[in-house]
């Protein structure tokens, strides 16, 4: 188990400045204190409902993931967008800021209902780099996984997300099994400028072998070549905000 000195000797400056962009945008932010907490709560809550590794990780099984395409993902600010046409075939994501993931960690108790209107849901991504402080990244990718061990123990499936930091942490992938649903958010990622490239991210689906992809945003061309050589099944889902800007020109257009 992750020790909780080195989660908050690694988390405070993180928190601090999440909290203060929260401020600005006059959002509710979690503190340092409810994301500890969090995870108290998570292990408690989890107890006797899903197993977990001698590292501390929840162990998911092939039965906890969606095994069907939906027709649309959005992220769970935008989920009552008119444009979200049947929620049952819609999936929800955190593609967001990490200020409003935060939220959703705090109030995930509260919420298990409307998780459950959907289709499934996409597992967060609080940000985790690959160079940020290691033991950082590791309780990064641990509170994720609780949040989604949450969701699974409430028969809400999922598609786990293959967002990593470093290579030394793609140890805590292990808990997933192999060929089940996965999602990539590439918003706000530079696109690969040739195959080489794409190369870690590649061999980081590859490690994971999904069974279905499904990528949150614009396209990239050398991605997706190699995926197909790979013969990885995969789906472009468009972001909301492009969506609705094209939209919007549409019907200037019209």
């Amino acid at each position: 188990m992750i020790s909780f000195v080195f989660i908050i000797l690694q988390i405070i400056p993180f928190i601090g400045i999440e909290r203060n962009s929260l401020k600005k945008r006059n959002y509710n932010y979690a503190s340092l204190s409810d994301l500890l907490n969090f995870v108290d709560e998570a292990y408690t809550y989890l107890d006797g409902k899903i197993e977990f590794s001698n590292k501390g990780y929840p162990l998911f099984k092939k039965e906890h993931f969606l095994k069907e395409w939906p027709d649309d993902m959005v992220t769970f600010k935008d989920r009552n967008n008119p444009m979200v046409i049947d929620k049952t075939k819609t999936v929800l994501c955190f593609y967001q800021p990490d200020a409003r993931i935060f939220t959703r960690f705090v109030k995930v108790f509260d919420e298990i209902e409307i998780y459950k209107n959907y289709l499934g849901c996409v597992t967060p991504d609080i940000t985790v780099t690959f160079d940020m402080d290691l033991e950082f990244q590791r309780m990064i990718m641990l509170i994720n996984q609780l949040f989604a061990a949450i969701l699974v123990v409430n028969g809400i499936k999922i598609a786990f997300n293959t967002r990593t930091g470093s290579i030394e942490t793609e140890d805590c992938l292990t808990s997933i099994p192999k060929n089940v649903a996965c999602s990539s958010g590439f918003l706000g990622c530079k696109s690969a400028r040739n195959h080489f490239q794409a190369k870690s991210y590649i061999n980081k689906i590859l490690a994971l072998r999904p069974s279905m992809l499904l990528i949150y945003g614009k396209k990239d061309r050398y991605i997706n070549e190699q995926m197909d050589l790979l013969g990885i099944q995969y789906r472009y889902y468009e972001d909301y905000h492009t969506r609705s800007k094209n939209r919007r020109d549409c019907n200037v257009r019209l």
